[in-house]
Order: structure tokens, then C-alpha cells, then sequence
């Protein structure tokens, strides 16, 4: 149906009584990042993490020797579980972006101000985790009409980020159904080829938490960009940004790098072939077709599915219940 899948209560991370907002993913224009600078890179984006997913996508992105970028939600980093996993994909190499949501949906009754405060204290809270504030930012609700929130991110310094494709991973959120999530990149590149006769370059927005199908998909992914001859970047290697992070996350006086930054000696781009196994990256392993281990029974399909997911839904779903 396209909300976005971090506003269903039974699976979010633990805030969990988070007021819902009604969400239609869109492909942002306009001054928004989309594509990439150069054809043939696919930049894959995974917002609204870290989550049980998120440790579980790690494995298979250092498996595959590929990265990618997170837009971290500054309010699961008060955990120390999902703080955790923050810096941990930072220190593999990934990109952190951050995700940012209005209180209340809405700046209105909100000065100037108090928006930039707010904005910049989620900032600090990534700060916190990996030492550099994010400069890359993608709005929590994408269909969102608030006259103060895009101009004030902007003026603040922060990069914007759409997309071009979306891989759909909440509406195909089973193992069962991960293969279509890996379809929808194979019809992508087709039809690019097919109409213009060359590669396309892809901003790719995704969700690494429960709900999704992104870490079940993401091994098919990875091949179906083999098999297509693309390559995987980060956004600062997609947008030739060899400064990715900010000085400062209240003023717009300018932006620094790492060692992993573009350009830099850890960058990393492309990837390999992956298989898992029960969940996890087999090291190693060519991978089945498709590159997810076949399962040959109703009882070996249950034995992969994400450690915990289950538990963890059930979980969220009596908080918020004891909530309302």
C-alpha cells in the first residue's frame, strides 16, 4: 500500500507509541539527490534502522564487500542495542545518513528556531555514536507539505535525498517473497536498457527494520546488480562527495570526510557474489540462483527467517497497545 513501513507499531524498533503518519513513498525532484552523477552506479539507501534487520544486512554487506548508506533514526539511538549497531556500520565502512521526522508531523507553532534545535539535536545524537555529523537527510514522511521543514534543512547545510527506485520491500516483506523485491531491479535496468540503450544510475530507498523485506532480499539484490553489470556505491561516491559529513549541526560553515569517504584510501565500491544460509552470510559460498539458499520444506523456511522478528513484533505490539 506504500506507507511507510516505520509507522506500523507492532514492529518498529522501541519507541513504539510513535504517533503514526500516513506515507506514499514519491521519487523527490527538483533539489533533492536522486541519481548519481555517473550511469551505472545503483546507491542503495536504507532509512528509519537500526534495527534487528540492520545486524543482519551487516553480515551480508561484508560477505559481498559492498556498501551502502544508512539514514539512522536518531530516536532508536537511545538504545544501547541499536546504538550499537550504528556504530558498527559506521566503522564497516557505510555511509550514515540521518533520517528526520517533525514533532508531531508538523512544524507548526515551532519558531525558526526551536525547528533548527531540533533538527541539529538529532544530528548530535549520531555525532555521539561515530564522531561525524551527518550531512545526508531523508524526511520520515516523504509526502509531507510543511512550508518551514525543506527550506530550513537546506539553509542548515543538509543534503536532501530522494529517490529513483524504490525496492518496494514493504509491501514484499517475507522470505517467501523476497525474489520480487530483487524483480523490481531486474525490470529497472531492462527497461533502461531497453529504452535508451545504456545504463541508468539509481538512488534506491529501502527500510532496514522487521517489517521489511530488505535484509531477506538483499542477497538476490546484490546479484541481480551483478548480473546487470552495476556497480554499488555509497551517496558520497554516487554524488562524487569526498566531504560527506558536516562541521556542525546547527550551522552551514561547513563539511568534513573520513577515511571511508570518496576519494578516500577505505572507500569502497562494487561487491560480490553472497549466499546465506539460515539467516546468515555463508563465508565462502557461491550462492543459488537468485543467491538465497533454497529451502526444501515448510519447517527449513521457518528455521531462516530473522532470528527474533517474530518475538520482537509480538513485543512492540504490547507495548503500544498498553500505550493507547
Amino acid at each position: 500500500d506504500g506507507k511507510n513501513p516505520a509507522d506500523d507499531k507492532a514492529v518498529v524498533p522501541p519507541a513504539a507509541a510513535i504517533k503514526p503518519a500516513p506515507i506514499v513513498p514519491i521519487q523527490h525532484m527538483g533539489e533533492f539527490l536522486t541519481k548519481c552523477n555517473t550511469p551505472g552506479q545503483v546507491a542503495l539507501t536504507f532509512s528509519e534502522g537500526p534495527s534487528e534487520a540492520t545486524t543482519q544486512m551487516l553480515e551480508i554487506l561484508k560477505e559481498a564487500k559492498a556498501r551502502v548508506t544508512f539514514f539512522a533514526n536518531a530516536t532508536w539511538l537511545e538504545y544501547m542495542q541499536y546504538a550499537g549497531v550504528t556504530r558498527r556500520a559506521y566503522t564497516d565502512g557505510h555511509l550514515i545518513g540521518m533520517t528526520y521526522r517533525l514533532p508531531n508531523d508538523s512544524s507548526k507553532g515551532m519558531s525558526d528556531t526551536e525547528l533548527k534545535a531540533d533538527i541539529a539535536k538529532q544530528a548530535a545524537k549520531i555525532f555521539d555514536l561515530i564522531g561525524k555529523y551527518p550531512k545526508y537527510v531523508r524526511l520520515h514522511d516523504a509526502g509531507l507539505k510543511d512550508p518551514k521543514l525543506e527550506p530550513t534543512i537546506r539553509e542548515m547545510g543538509y543534503t536532501l535525498v530522494g529517490f529513483n527506485l524504490d525496492e518496494a520491500d514493504y509491501k514484499y516483506n517475507t522470505r517467501e517473497q523476497a525474489p520480487m523485491i530483487a524483480g523490481i531491479y531486474e525490470s529497472t535496468f531492462a527497461k533502461q536498457a531497453d529504452a535508451f540503450g545504456r545504463k541508468g544510475s539509481y538512488v534506491v530507498v529501502g527500510y532496514d527494520i522487521p517489517a521489511s523485506g530488505a535484509a531477506a532480499a538483499l542477497p538476490d539484490i546484490i546479484a541481480t546488480i551483478i548480473r546487470n553489470e552495476y556497480d554499488m556505491v555509497r551517496l558520497d561516491g554516487c554524488n562524487n562527495d569526498n566531504l560527506p559529513y558536516k562541521k556542525s549541526p546547527l550551522l552551514n560553515d561547513g563539511f568534513v570526510g573520513d577515511e571511508f569517504s570518496f576519494g578516500a584510501a577505505k572507500y569502497v565500491h562494487g561487491q560480490s557474489p553472497v549466499a546465506v544460509q539460515n539467516g546468515k552470510a555463508v563465508p565462502g559460498k557461491m550462492p543459488t540462483k537468485g543467491g538465497v539458499e533454497k529451502k526444501s520444506s515448510a519447517s527449513g523456511l521457518v528455521s531462516s527467517i530473522i532470528p527474533g522478528v517474530v518475538g520482537l513484533a509480538v513485543s512492540f505490539l504490547f507495548q503500544w497497545v498498553n500505550r493507547h
